[in-house]
């Protein structure tokens, strides 16, 4: 999936289809569900999977820090594509800490579209990947976080040229990012904000002396407003994000419209070194366990792969439901319907885009 492609190269926050906090533990809730996963989208077909889900505290005597988190990804797909993955997110010391341990490996396959002067088209392509990330921040003041991550990644990728498999083309890469990070988190409640801010500021550098067979630097910003409505249960959600890529990028470096930052593009068409998304977010709460939500965004990319689609303006717009699995921490899950610009594309999610 491109999905996980772009979280382990530093292009998503963890803040989308894998939860990455929650509410207030009590110290000794321990919560566990397998969650079926079944996706459709017009690249990978169809998916299957199983998410397995644990949350609890780490401390039974710290009733401060948010839950933590521990699970699972196991998917299938119609195309042959395949991924496992092991994720943890960790909140102790009263909050004073956070840390992210994620690790997997899988191999899929996936399209691009290729601009040149005899021809325009998608080209196939498969990625087989495996990866190893790191993170640990600290509590500077107040809401202030800041911290450091290290990414390892080995991916060989085959581009299939005019579907002949002897015109067939490898890049084999092998990535070890250092990073850095800085959070300003006041949101009133990390898994289901109704009001605050959360914004991430990320630079992560593959440099020559770490072994990088791309060296390249990253940086991101995301900015996440959320704005209770009067009946104190409906929502606002509005995000901005923006990735600059400097240097030799990897082509699995590349940013990629689409995914949670813009909902409405699978056919990966609209890919390069820069990034810039804009969405906004209405989450209706008519039931107890039942919810609607309602998007619009636009995106554009700029250094592309296609000189004709820096700077083009993608919109989309879409709809979806939200059901409560996990009352005590309002965790979602659910399915997001979005279109775009000749595009479109169907989600499951587990908590919310952004």
């Amino acid at each position: 999936s491109i999905i996980i492609i772009t979280l382990v190269c530093g292009s998503k926050t963890t803040n989308g289809q894998i939860p990455s906090s929650g509410s207030k533990s009590s110290g000794k809730d321990f919560k566990f569900m397998p969650i079926p996963y079944i996706n459709y989208d017009r690249t990978q077909d169809f998916s299957f999977g199983l998410i397995p889900i644990a949350m609890y505290g780490l401390n039974k005597n710290d009733t401060i820090s948010p839950t933590s988190i521990s699970g699972g990804f196991g998917m299938y797909t119609t195309n042959k594509s395949w991924f496992v993955l092991q994720f943890n997110k960790w909140y102790f010391n009263e909050d004073r800490y956070r840390a992210i341990l994620i690790a997997g490996t899988g191999d899929f396959n996936s399209q691009f579209y290729l601009e040149l002067p005899v021809f325009s088209d998608f080209i196939d392509y498969s990625t087989a990947v495996g990866f190893f990330k790191i993170e640990l921040q600290r509590k500077i003041k107040g809401n202030l976080y800041a911290g450091l991550n290290y990414l390892h990644l080995k991916l060989l990728t085959q581009f299939d040229i005019n579907d002949n498999m002897d015109n067939k083309q490898q890049q084999k890469a092998n990535l070890n990012g250092l990073g850095a990070i800085i959070s300003l988190d006041e949101r009133d409640d990390v898994y289901y904000p109704h009001k605050g801010l959360i914004t991430n500021l990320k630079y992560n550098a593959f440099p020559e002396f770490a072994g990088n067979d791309f060296v390249s630097n990253k940086m991101e910003l995301d900015i996440n407003k959320f704005f209770e409505m009067k009946n104190k249960r409906d929502i606002i959600g509005v995000r901005l994000y923006t990735g600059i890529g400097i240097g030799d990028l990897n082509f699995n470096q590349q940013f990629v419209v689409g995914n949670n930052d813009i909902r409405g593009y699978t056919e990966n068409k609209y890919r390069g070194k820069q990034i810039i998304a804009l969405q906004g977010e209405y989450r209706w709460n008519p039931k107890e366990k039942l919810g609607f939500v309602g998007f619009a965004g636009v995106a554009s990319v700029f250094s592309g792969i296609n000189e004709s689609d820096n700077g083009k303006l993608l919109p989309s717009v879409g709809t979806g439901f939200r059901y409560l699995v996990f009352p005590k921490n309002h965790m979602n899950v659910g399915m997001d319907f979005a279109a775009g610009v000749g595009d479109w594309g169907i989600y499951f999610k587990i908590g919310e885009a952004f």
